[in-house]
């Protein structure tokens, strides 16, 4: 197991990606801090966890307020040890408004949630990695950092990219003590809110946008997280890793692209 007696914490581990990526981490040897807003959804994370043989061990809470976060982390340090891995995956959707109908009141709070928490998280648990010289960080930002959110506002657009100017920033800094700093980028992933909120006909749509031909799953994700936090990613840090199925490459519609690039070509044979 290349994770094992490793002490990891997982923001937003009560569903979706991050649900995924602390089954994966525990699954590989891993510790489990299980934070979430979603009790339900980390006692699940839970369960799920201890009958495959993991540990893991639930920590409830806002992560974008400074008590809870220390809170947090003093818990997990004392059930299972300093933390060696921070993934910074609880996120909010926004307003999918236009800019000069976004409320404050939204915004700052896709501020504190995407971005604040993870600056959060990270000065609660860098003074311990960087006494012992070790430390995995991976905050999940988004495709929207990449270019612009497909269906949220620019409220998710603007939180995304400060995580990743953070990120980058703190990559930097942290460097010396050994510690990496990366982020994931997911594209499109199927996860069970996702699929309640599409019909079927839009799920095709945007399957016709990915030239690897198909949504990212949450596994999908949590494998890039497993890589960027085991040492075969030693020598990494301040990348963004971009798990999209190629979306980024394409034009639209990449089978009616992909046909009409194909028909000039066979014209000039």
């Amino acid at each position: 197991m290349e994770l094992h007696n490793k002490v990891a914490l997982v923001t937003g581990a009560g569903s979706g990606i991050g649900q995924t990526v602390a089954t994966i981490l525990a699954r590989e040897g891993a510790r489990v801090g299980l934070a979430d807003v979603n009790i339900k959804g980390i006692q699940e994370t839970l369960s799920a966890i201890e009958e495959d043989g993991g540990k893991a061990f639930e920590l409830p809470g806002d992560v974008s307020i400074k008590n809870n976060v220390r809170e947090m982390v003093h818990r997990l340090v004392n059930r299972f040890g300093p933390v060696d891995i921070l993934v910074n995956n609880a996120g909010i959707e926004g307003s999918a408004s236009l800019v000069h109908e976004i409320e404050e009141e939204i915004w700052d709070r896709v501020m504190s949630v995407n971005l604040k928490a993870s600056f959060l998280m990270c000065q609660a648990v860098i003074p311990s990695m960087m006494e012992r010289r070790y430390g995995k960080i991976v905050n999940v930002a988004s495709l929207a950092a990449r270019r612009i959110s497909y269906l949220g506002g620019s409220d998710y657009t603007a939180s995304k990219y400060g995580l990743l100017g953070f990120s980058m920033h703190l990559a930097y800094e942290l460097a010396r003590y050994n510690i990496n700093v990366n982020v994931l980028c997911p594209g499109a992933t199927l996860t069970k809110m996702t699929e309640s909120k599409l019909t079927k006909e839009k799920e095709e749509e945007i399957v016709r946008q990915i030239p690897l031909g198909r949504w990212c799953s949450p596994m999908d994700q949590a494998e890039a997280v497993l890589f960027l936090v085991s040492e075969r990613a030693a020598m990494i840090t301040g990348m963004v890793m971009d798990v999209n199925g190629g979306n980024l490459l394409g034009f639209g519609d990449y089978p009616e692209n992909m046909a009409r690039r194909e028909e000039r070509s066979a014209r000039k044979r």
